[in-house]
């Protein structure tokens, strides 16, 4: 088989003959329909830090975002069978930890991580554990079903910890990567009455505006005057911060009212400051920490978000090419300014 691997401690990768892997007694042996190249897929391909966090093992199979179907299930098998259509949570969880045991999946202490700190699905076979696999609907097209996993991010972001209501409130989104691009339509589609995105490129600007923002900004020197005069001063219900720079964390928090929520899901290495703490406190800001998606709950919502009649994530979905092909599609993610949505790659 072909296979997308990390061959060596440097940027690139090669597509490599394989020999098809045989399931082992817990896992399932999945034929790849399509896979999604993720932001951090674009850490790893460029070997920048980021990157040396989780890959420990040279050679790897890259990506972990993937619609697939099932040819060949383990001894042990129970709960599916051949020919069903899947994708997977990428938090391989251990099912024993103090997390696992307080469902908290999503932060498993001891875990894998798909395509991460173990081999992932940028090939045509590979084999994944039952216990992360989500049974997809058919009817579901595989460019759609793989992107599940990050609209899994989009959805906990906006709705947070327990599901919160946006029905009537208003959601600031900082940050125009994919994720966020795809959190626009999850808050229209939750009811939010204002939805309104920071954004620095303009194609990812006409990708937010087709996913249903209600306003589309660019960052500039009339930022803060902009807000104010839309929220009166008082700030946003909801911010989500999906930068991940120490400016957009700031400014996150700046603009949620007394008594809202940020969401945090961008990532950067700098300290965290909170300036005044005392008027942090008496402020009532929560500060939610996104990593991942709640297992299982983050995507039954995400099941049901996709239903019929339900959220098009098509417009976030800018470029479809074969695996062979996977270097353009690495390429496409990292051109500036932005030409991409979410890149997909068929086998």
């Amino acid at each position: 088989m072909k296979a997308v691997v990390k061959t060596r401690e440097a940027p690139g990768a090669e597509l490599v003959e394989l020999d098809v892997p045989r399931p082992g007694a817990d896992e399932v042996l999945v034929e790849l329909m399509a896979g999604s190249i993720c932001g951090t897929d674009v850490h790893i391909y460029a070997w920048d830090p980021g990157a040396r966090v989780y890959i420990k093992h040279i050679p790897q199979i890259l990506g972990h975002e993937f619609a697939g179907r099932i040819v060949e299930v383990g001894k042990d098998v129970e709960r599916f069978r051949v020919g069903a259509h899947v994708s997977a949570e990428t938090h391989i969880y251990c099912g024993t930890c103090i997390q696992c045991l307080n469902d908290q999946r999503h932060i498993c202490e001891t875990g894998r991580i798909f395509g991460l700190t173990c081999n992932g699905c940028f090939a045509e076979y590979f084999t994944i554990p039952e216990r992360v696999l989500w049974k997809n609907d058919p009817r579901l097209p595989p460019e759609i079903a793989s992107i599940q996993e990050p609209l899994g991010n989009a959805v906990y972001c906006a709705l947070g910890d327990y599901d919160e209501d946006l029905d009537g409130k208003s959601v600031f989104i900082v940050g125009d990567g994919p994720i966020a691009l795809m959190a626009v339509g999850v808050a229209k589609a939750e009811g939010a009455r204002l939805t309104i995105i920071l954004c620095r490129h303009e194609k990812r600007m006409e990708i937010a505006e087709a996913m249903g923002a209600d306003l589309v900004l660019g960052d500039g020197p009339d930022l803060d005057e902009t807000l104010c005069d839309i929220t009166g001063g008082k700030g946003f219900d909801v911010v989500l911060e999906m930068a991940g720079s120490p400016q957009a964390v700031n400014l996150a928090l700046k603009w949620v009212r007394i008594g809202g929520r940020m969401s945090a899901f961008g990532i950067h290495g700098e300290p965290f400051v909170i300036e005044n703490y005392g008027e942090y406190v008496r402020s009532g800001k929560k500060i939610l920490p996104i990593s991942g998606r709640r297992i299982w709950q983050t995507w039954q919502e995400v099941a049901k978000l996709l239903g019929p009649e339900g959220l098009d994530v098509s417009p976030v979905i800018t470029h479809t090419l074969p695996l062979a092909e996977f270097e353009k599609g690495f390429d496409l993610m990292t051109q500036r300014p932005k030409v991409s949505g979410k890149v997909i790659l068929v086998p």
